[in-house]
């Protein structure tokens, strides 16, 4: 701030020293008065204001720092080891799915990053007091929390069942379970109950692990808060996805048995289980690009 009025003031000097009239100078005062005064505000303190749905100052995220990550990670498996030894955990109970759909890759018609698991309705109205009366999630497999998302905002849209548009925020937990070409990979949970809690803290209870916990595949880590608001309660659910590799990134989570993702298959209903016009078969990722594929770098149309 003490340079742009320095510099404005020996501005003006040099131009009255060269001798520009006494009018120019007047409108040359004026503006770079107003130049001064922009370069004043842009150098200040950002001011204190409430923080919009974009904001990532909104959001409550906890991680496990880079050592503790580091020394968990020795110990952990080659995600290739899944390819044979699959998961027979799958993050929900499999009688709780409403329906669902595969991880999309980037070459189908419509691609997606996750797979989605929504939930039947309880058969009463639960009260989110009573934590346990709410749908289990667990550890698919043996490993340590790399992750917790408190708090999440996701970008504002228009919700039909409230007939306004609002900016829902999720929870959600990474679980560290392998690695890939030295890097961990997680199984990543995204928690959507579809809902603005107005409350940073309002998922708090539902978490039930901290990050760098050691966890044993069947372990409860959540639960699923489903709103007592029928339609929004239909929309609630869990996207998953595995995150890993040299570079970081989305991968199709099929490390399940196959007996799984037969009965996961059941639930997809002609919505969640075509492509297009395609129907999809049974599988965990579809139409795959190499990078989406967590056992080797080829594509797949069905893994």
């Amino acid at each position: 701030m003490i340079f742009a009025k320095t510099y404005f003031a020996r501005l003006f000097l040099f131009t009255a020293a060269i001798g520009i009239p006494a009018m120019a100078q007047d409108r040359f005062t004026i503006r770079t008065a107003k130049m001064s005064r922009e370069v004043e505000r842009t150098n200040a303190k950002p001011s204190k204001r409430r923080s919009n749905a974009n904001d990532r100052k909104t959001n409550r995220v906890a991680s496990l720092s880079a050592s503790k990550r580091d020394s968990a990670l020795v110990a952990l498996p080659q995600i290739s080891s899944f390819r044979d030894d699959r998961s027979d955990r799958f993050l929900v109970d499999l009688n709780v799915v409403r329906t669902g759909h595969p991880y999309k890759g980037k070459n189908s018609k419509r691609p997606h990053t996750g797979g989605h698991v929504y939930f039947k309705p309880p058969a009463r109205q639960l009260s989110a007091d009573d934590v346990e009366s709410y749908p289990a999630i667990y550890a698919v497999a043996d490993g340590v929390i790399s992750r917790i998302d408190y708090s999440f905002r996701l970008r504002e849209m228009f919700e039909r069942a409230l007939d306004r548009r609002v900016a829902n925020t999720r929870y959600g937990i990474g679980l560290m379970f392998a690695k890939r070409d030295g890097q961990p990979v997680d199984m990543h949970y995204s928690i959507e109950p579809f809902i603005d809690p107005e409350d940073d803290r309002f998922y708090d209870k539902f978490i039930l692990v901290k990050p760098g916990q050691r966890v044993l595949k069947g372990d409860v880590i959540a639960r699923m808060y489903i709103p007592p608001n029928k339609k929004l309660a239909e929309k609630s659910h869990i996207h998953f996805n595995l995150m890993g590799g040299k570079p970081r990134s989305f991968m199709a989570p099929a490390i399940f048995s196959k007996a799984i993702v037969q009965r996961f298959h059941a639930t997809w209903g002609n919505r969640g289980g075509t492509d297009g016009m395609i129907a999809i078969p049974p599988c965990m990722g579809y139409r795959l690009a190499p990078n989406e594929n967590p056992f080797e770098y080829t594509a797949e149309d069905a893994l």
